[in-house]
């Protein structure tokens, strides 16, 4: 019987199981591991490096290429983090295409850009969506286009213009709001307007459609003036052919026109609004036009708008003015029963056409018309009541250029020309005839 023996001592022992493999195996498992973390580190640095790109980086890279501009420069630039930039003196070639006729130069003092929508705006126009926010501001705007020196025309200087917007449109719940869209002629005045809608989608392909279905749930207009109505509205009289303060009687007729019949809120708001025409020289501060409807308000509200309380009730308007004085619009009598008259002419002195009308607009005129002696009141919102004997009509007045024309239930409108000198004033029509008539102070027959 054989007996089994061990090995000598020393002897290597060979495994012949598999052999090679766990030192290939070992191989892969190394391998994979170094394979691993170099890929993750690639991903790693690929993050930092999108990290690391900073606002003015991310802008002339994915968004300077898109504007259309012929060319554009700067003298500095700076970023503001990851999302935002500045530039100083700017100057862009807006091409002639683009203007419709030639080349247009625009410079701008400094774009501040806090933040803007670079994920979405880099895909501009190659992708449906929307830029979700931005916040900006263009300061000392100026330009060559006929834009730019449109008030130039009225003898206004052109002035450097001032931009801020301020928006957010959020998704999800379909909400846009506007904190800031600003506009101002340096040393002139601003008009801010911030708003917030619903129902407004971040798809471009849909933005044609907003009008449709959105809804305001609230906004404001502020309008700021430092010297701009005082220069430019008797300019625009002048190429009217009219003095200042008789154009501004026409703007504010219309106003007290709609005020008549409406509730006291509403009133109140167009005394405002009158008030600061009024002071259209020298405002009492700025303006401030609000509106908060009591629920969203679509378009198809506006047919409520001569509900006598629709403005404050629906729509829940007020406008703030400082100077705001009770019955400036006409369309309601302030607390002392008549509505305040326009004061007297000096006694030499003669005015025709709308001037000589303003000076009527609160007053009475009496005299003989037809062999009758008549009383005619003319009140701020374009009504007149006429007393001829026992009886009064009512009627309506209004300015067209130099002629002030009348319109009585079931008759034609009479437009005529007119002269005043000291209370004494006379009426004429296209065929000459007219009559003569004299001016009392406020409504003494209380019409």
């Amino acid at each position: 019987m054989a007996i089994a023996t061990a090995p000598p001592p020393n002897t290597p022992i060979t495994c012949y199981r598999y052999p090679g493999r766990l030192g290939e195996f070992d191989m892969m498992k190394r391998g994979f591991w170094r394979t691993l973390v170099l890929l993750v580190g690639l991903s790693l640095f690929a993050t930092v490096q999108a990290q690391a790109q900073n606002g003015l980086q991310r802008f002339e890279k994915d968004i300077k290429p898109q504007l259309e501009f012929k060319s554009l420069t700067y003298d500095k630039a700076a970023p503001l983090g990851d999302k935002g930039f500045t530039l100083s003196n700017v100057v862009a070639v807006v091409p002639a295409e683009a203007t419709g006729g030639k080349d247009s130069t625009v410079k701008i003092e400094k774009v501040t850009v806090e933040e803007i929508d670079f994920d979405r705006m880099k895909d501009s126009g190659k992708k449906d969506e929307i830029p979700l926010f931005a916040k900006l501001k263009i300061e000392g705007m100026t330009g060559d286009d006929d834009l730019s020196g449109m008030l130039e025309s009225f003898g206004i200087p052109k002035a450097p213009v001032d931009l801020a917007l301020d928006y957010r449109l959020n998704p999800a719940d379909k909400v846009l709001t506007i904190s800031k869209l600003e506009m101002g002629l340096q040393g002139q005045g601003t008009l801010a307007l911030g708003l917030v809608l619903d129902g407004v989608s971040d798809k471009a392909s849909e933005a044609a459609g907003a009008k449709d279905t959105a809804s305001l749930r609230s906004a404001s207009l502020v309008y700021t003036d430092v010297g701009l109505l005082s220069q430019l509205i008797p300019a625009v009289a002048k190429q009217q052919g009219m003095a200042a303060d008789a154009m501004i009687a026409m703007a504010v007729a219309p106003i007290g026109a709609f005020a008549t019949g409406k509730g006291p809120g509403t009133v109140k708001a167009l005394d405002a609004l009158a008030s600061f025409i009024a002071d259209w020289k020298k405002p009492k501060g700025p303006i401030t036009v609000s509106v908060t409807p009591s629920k969203s308000a679509s378009i198809n509200d506006l047919d409520k708008i001569e509900q006598p309380n629709a403005l404050t009730d629906i729509f829940g308007l007020k406008i703030d003015y400082a100077g705001m004085r009770a019955g400036a619009a006409g369309g309601a009598a302030p607390s002392g029963g008549q509505a305040a008259a326009t004061a007297p002419p000096p006694a030499d002195k003669t005015m025709t056409g709308a001037e000589a009308w303003l000076t009527l607009i609160g007053n009475t005129v009496t005299g003989k018309v037809d062999g009758e002696v008549i009383f005619e009141h003319y009140r701020k919102d374009g009504t007149l009541a006429l007393l001829e004997g026992s009886e009064i009509t009512k009627g309506k007045w209004s300015l067209e250029g130099e002629r002030v024309c009348f319109k009585y239930p079931d008759e034609d409108k009479d437009c005529q020309t007119i002269t005043r000198t000291g209370d004494e004033v006379t009426f004429k029509r296209k065929d000459k005839s007219g009559f003569k008539l004299k001016v009392l102070q406020g409504n003494p027959k209380n019409l």
